[in-house]
């Protein structure tokens, strides 16, 4: 079985092909053979006993002289042609041979002790006889009078005819055994070599697939079968690969900037102290400044790592009911001096009363992130609503604002990471993490994050969560 397992397919299918077909053929050959031999014994039987039958309705006395004086002549009298082929004979009850004609190239014999037996019991009795010559087929019919056993007629034909007739019908089989075998598994290999002719091209599409040249395709032709689908299902993955690693190289690209940038700030602001003494003051407001971009830093890196962990499925949810009236008030308290800074109107609409099951840390940083980003993008005088309602088994938290909105083109990329699509405001932004994680937040409360927006007509962020008692 391991040889075999080492095998190409197309000979595995191949050797399939044959043993199926070989076993198929070998049942129906045998069927056959036994067919027609029971058939031809049976006709055989039939004639014979056919024969007996009138020889033995007629002869009733095996003295009557008319037998002895011309058997042959007898037999043709009562059979109305002359018997050809075959072996007749007349017996008494012991066993004595008293009229006898054979057509046939057989030595003499008589009826084995079993044989008259079973006959002076009135039992009509076939048997094959195996001698030097050729193979006999005899019937033995006991000849009745007065419900009494008188005589015996034994009539037998060779089975010289019948045993050639069967061995040319078993080599004829064999032959088309064979035959048919060879020609399935020359077709059989062909087609196998045909049909995974596909497979080799996919594997060496595979093989010249890297990293350098995504851009390939396995190309198999209008395929509809399942190596065209497996061809499909290949560039499929080749294209979801190729998209992962441009957002890991536009990942690296937008890390290395976002900490480039801090970094040279630190570095201009330290070279330029060192130029000359300064002041207690000035290395007083160069230090908060360097705070800041370590806070930074630290922020983007701490960020990063929270979402690694979500990446790699190390981010366990701590579930507990959730008050989601409470959550949202106090998330509102949180963000009121925030919004209030900018001059930006932050209010709470009508929230729905109910529980669901989450982690309440990191539900509230889901939403502090929304509404952050809600008030950073609204301009001075905007407003922003929260509000929430039920929808068939969830709630759905909505924060609207009246800020500068988001262009149809951008709503697909909003949730990448360090993606902003006012790249104006870039500095005053945040990390460009924040929707990236409440994303990742909502998802793994089995939730969703839906936008609606235009350019200037401001953003509708929609978080849609399970109830409690659903998945989370």
């Amino acid at each position: 079985m391991r040889r075999l397992a080492n095998l190409p397919i197309r000979w595995r299918l191949t050797i399939l092909y044959g043993g199926i077909i070989s076993l198929i053929l070998l049942v129906f050959s045998g069927g056959v053979y036994v067919y027609f031999q029971n058939s031809l014994q049976k006709s055989i039987d039939a004639k014979i006993r056919s024969m007996g039958d009138v020889i033995s309705s007629s002869a009733t006395d095996i003295h009557d002289p008319s037998m002895f004086g011309n058997f042959e002549r007898y037999l043709e009298n009562v059979l109305g042609r002359k018997p050809k082929g075959k072996l007749i004979q007349i017996m008494d009850r012991s066993g004595r041979i008293g009229a006898k004609s054979s057509d046939i190239e057989a030595e003499n014999f008589s009826a084995s002790f079993n044989t008259l037996e079973r006959a002076l019991a009135g039992e009509v009795v076939y048997e094959t006889i195996v001698k030097a010559g050729p193979r006999l087929r005899v019937v033995t019919i006991p000849i009745m009078d007065n419900g009494k056993v008188t005589s015996i007629v034994q009539v037998g034909t060779s089975l010289e005819d019948f045993d050639e007739t069967m061995r040319r019908l078993l080599i004829i089989l064999i032959i088309g055994i064979f035959t048919s075998v060879s020609l399935t598994i020359g077709v059989g290999y062909l087609m196998a070599k045909k049909a995974l002719q596909p497979v080799d091209k996919i594997r060496k599409a595979a093989v010249k697939i890297s990293y350098r040249n995504l851009e390939e395709c396995i190309d198999i032709g209008p395929r509809k079968d399942e190596l065209g689908k497996l061809a499909e299902t290949f560039n499929e993955m080749i294209s979801r690969l190729r998209d992962a690693f441009q957002r890991i190289n536009q990942f690296s690209i937008d890390v290395s900037h976002e900490l480039k940038t801090p970094l040279t700030i630190l570095k201009g602001g330290t070279e330029v102290a060192l130029r000359k003494e300064r002041k207690r003051e000035e290395y007083k407001a160069l230090l908060l400044s360097h705070l800041e971009e370590i806070d930074r830093m630290t922020q983007i890196i701490d960020d990063l790592l929270l979402l690694s962990k979500a990446d790699t499925g190390k981010m366990q949810l701590s579930l507990d009911e959730i008050e989601l009236r409470d959550l949202i008030l106090q998330v509102y308290l949180d963000m009121k001096m925030f919004a209030e800074k900018k001059n930006v109107h932050l209010a709470v609409a009508d929230l729905a009363d109910t529980r669901l099951r989450g982690d309440e840390l990191k539900l509230r940083r889901m939403l502090w992130n929304i509404v952050d980003n809600g008030i950073k993008y609204t301009g001075d005088g905007g407003e922003v609503e929260i509000s929430s309602n039920l929808d068939d088994g969830y709630v759905r938290i909505n924060v609207k604002d009246t800020g500068v909105g988001i262009a149809e083109s951008d709503i697909k990329y909003i949730f990448d990471r360090f993606y902003r699509a006012d790249r104006a405001r870039k500095r005053e932004s945040g990390t460009g993490l924040g929707l990236s994680i409440s994303k990742w937040i909502a998802e793994a409360h089995q939730g969703a994050i839906e936008v609606e927006s235009r350019p200037s007509s401001g953003s509708l962020f929609s978080i849609k969560l399970p109830l409690s008692g659903g998945n989370a």
